[in-house]
């Protein structure tokens, strides 16, 4: 709460009969309603193909109330496995009026192909909008030749990209030689041809991830640089990759932004530019949900204002 995240999706492992774990977070999402939206992916951690059942496991996590299809093809045993799983994923999403969320190419392999055939898929049914590709690391490995044709296909689709550059640049590049590739997804790239792209917290001292306090100001941080997002008007509008651009990519229905008649739902952050906020790691000053305030701090005292000690 003191970070000033009001709403998260996280991805729930379904690969388990008893479905255990979705059991706990549609508790949790009920119990934390009032102060804070929790969307749930049905995912199949060990494969919706290659694990038994999987597919059927992911459709009684949608009945159960999961609010978005999760997949992860480059896990799956082969490519046509990978390939089925997208096509049975998506077919679960118009099935139960859901949105998408696939781990897609999440490797260093320059091989590993699966975002064309996601947004192939949701761009046939419309359902690009819905639709959320998550962390595309192989991306940043593929031929430009390739890449630039690839945006094309992406670009017309309408899907969305979440990026989580503190988990990528730990987990990626781990079996190279020097010089190691960073294995985040090209945001830049992404940004230019109109993309919508935004960046997450994927992982809070988990198997994948030793570190993480799920404060989206220093991810931010993290994925500027990563991704050399540094030019001045790239710099002013980096909070928009976790905002503007994350809301979007999750479906707010409420209309977003801070005018008269919208829901008063919003952060107040302490400092006065986004390139101060950026640079100071800027902490909440206030969190307010529809009026109501969750969390508010002191600012801290202007630099001008201290009162040297006189040796």
């Amino acid at each position: 709460m003191r970070a000033g995240v009001q709403q998260a999706r996280s991805h729930v492992d379904v690969t388990d009969p008893k479905l255990t774990g979705l059991e706990a977070m549609l508790e949790l999402r009920e119990e934390v309603k009032d102060f804070f939206t929790l969307q749930l992916v049905a995912f199949p951690q060990e494969g919706m193909i290659s694990y038994s059942k999987g597919v059927e496991l992911v459709e009684e996590a949608l009945k159960q109330g999961a609010d978005v299809v999760g997949g992860i093809p480059h896990c799956e045993e082969t490519r046509e496995m990978g390939i089925l799983s997208i096509r049975k994923g998506v077919q679960l999403a118009e099935k139960y009026a859901k949105q998408i969320d696939f781990h897609c190419d999440e490797t260093d392999d320059e091989q590993s192909r699966f975002l064309e055939v996601l947004a192939m898929q949701v761009k046939a049914c419309g359902m690009g909008a819905m639709t959320t590709a998550s962390h595309a690391c192989a991306m940043g490995s593929y031929h430009g030749a390739y890449r630039a044709r690839l945006m094309k296909l992406i670009r017309e689709s309408g899907i969305h990209f979440a990026v989580c550059p503190a988990e990528n640049l730990h987990l990626q590049g781990r079996g190279d030689d020097f010089p190691k590739r960073r294995g985040v997804a090209p945001v830049g790239e992404l940004l230019d041809n109109g993309i919508n792209v935004c960046f997450a917290q994927d992982s809070i001292e988990d198997p994948w991830y030793p570190l993480g306090s799920g404060n989206l100001m220093n991810v931010l941080d993290i994925g500027v640089h990563a991704c050399q997002l540094t030019s001045p008007s790239q710099i002013s509008g980096a909070l928009d990759l976790v905002t503007r651009n994350a809301a979007k990519a999750v479906c707010i229905d409420q209309p977003y932004g801070f005018e008269a008649g919208k829901e008063a739902s919003f952060v107040v952050l302490d400092a006065e530019t986004e390139k101060e906020a950026l640079c100071r790691h800027a902490p909440v000053l206030r969190s307010v949900r529809a009026g109501q305030v969750l969390f508010a701090a002191k600012p801290s005292v202007p630099y001008e204002a201290i009162d040297y000690l006189k040796t």
